[in-house]
């Protein structure tokens, strides 16, 4: 995907993403493209090539990021995803803490958060309302990357067209 870190930051809900690339450049493949828009500067992407999925993931809709929250909130939650799938844990206070690695006050505060907005119900163990929010992993459609890197030389033309040799 082509995208600046001002449209991330806007689509994640962060503050700020300027050590994004810093974090995640284990995970993905980042690559500078340039484009010329005519200003001083021009404006520059990266091109992320993001792994397959893991065995053991969850697919979350885009409808989540609709819902009016703070970001750590949102991350609890998934955290909360996570811990029902694939943690092997009952879903109490007690195991969630631990798990997690929280103080009480902040699950306690993450946790009326969620449930103001629908996403949970207090019973023992905790309730998750996922319907429209989980969604089932399509693993058919991701786009294995090559192992072996290929470098082909291309040319330029001189109306700006790129040709590529067989």
């Amino acid at each position: 995907m082509r995208i600046t870190l001002d449209e991330l930051k806007r689509t994640s809900g962060g503050k700020s993403v300027s050590s994004f690339n810093k974090k995640f450049e284990e995970y993905l493949d980042i690559k500078p493209y340039f484009v010329d828009n005519g200003f001083y500067y021009p404006t520059r992407r990266n091109i992320y090539h993001i792994p397959a999925m893991e065995e053991q993931c969850i697919t979350i809709s885009n409808k989540f990021a609709l819902i009016e929250l703070d970001a750590a909130i949102k991350g609890f939650f998934i955290q909360l995803l996570l811990l029902s799938q694939y943690g092997n844990i009952e879903l109490i206070k007690k195991n969630i803490i631990k798990a997690i690695r929280i103080d009480k006050k902040t699950y306690d505060k993450y946790i009326i958060e969620l449930v103001g907005a629908d996403l949970v119900s207090i019973t023992t163990p905790l309730t998750l309302h996922t319907e429209n929010i989980l969604l089932e992993n399509d693993f058919s459609k991701q786009k294995k990357l090559p192992t072996k890197k290929v470098n082909k030389i291309v040319e330029i033309d001189d109306n700006g067209n790129i040709i590529i040799p067989k």
